[in-house]
């Protein structure tokens, strides 16, 4: 009776694994689509003081985002504050969605650390989890005071400091930067793992055989 407990609970966490591995692939996928966003808006900063760019895509005095994007944060806003008038609607709106992008993100990593736990998942964790409490602060402050304050905007006061493109590069910047540098961790600890698993293959094989 105890063999069959033991076969089905071995089951049931082979099963978890492999759901928890598909999970994090998934996110994997989706924040790889989500860094590609932030590089293109980030080129696009760089180049919009080329005349192709700016006429092309758009200038420097406003984030680039993509058409389908762009579509979604138009319908989300929409959506959410019916009543509220376009501006405020595509402001809330790109905020909530950055915000769930970055849980994802969050998450993602997280389930990469259960999974192949190392210091460089617990890295990578640390860094997102400022960057989401970054977008938790903006969230919040776009909805309820009207303008996203945090460090990304220099607590909403970039445009008076930096100049309203300048202040449209420094957060372009921060979050390019933000979304970057944790993957390279998860990286480095998924290579990792999967060396030790290697390396520790031929010793299980011999002990299974023993």
């Amino acid at each position: 009776m105890s063999a069959v407990a033991g076969k089905g609970e071995f089951a049931q966490r082979e099963t978890l694994i492999t759901t928890l591995a598909a999970a994090v692939g998934l996110g994997l996928a989706f924040q790889t689509g989500h860094f590609i966003e932030h590089a293109v808006q980030f080129g696009v900063w760089i180049g919009g003081q080329f005349d192709w760019v700016a006429a092309t895509f758009c200038g420097r005095d406003v984030p680039y985002m993509s058409p389908p994007v762009m579509a979604m944060v138009r319908a989300f806003g929409a959506w959410m504050l019916p009543q509220d008038d376009a501006a405020r609607q595509m402001m809330v709106s790109m905020e909530v969605l950055h915000l769930i992008g970055n849980f994802i993100f969050l998450s993602t990593i997280a389930g990469a650390h259960v999974l192949m736990p190392s210091k460089w998942t617990r890295w990578a964790l640390y860094i997102e989890g400022a960057h989401l409490c970054e977008h938790l602060a903006l969230t919040l402050t776009a909805y309820y005071i009207g303008k996203p304050i945090g460090i990304s905007t220099l607590f909403g006061e970039a445009p008076y400091y930096l100049g309203k493109s300048s202040a449209v590069g420094y957060r372009v910047t921060w979050h390019f930067a933000l979304n970057l540098l944790p993957m390279p961790f998860v990286m480095i600890g998924m290579l990792k793992h999967r060396a030790i698993m290697m390396n520790a293959g031929p010793s299980l094989v011999a002990n299974a055989a023993a």
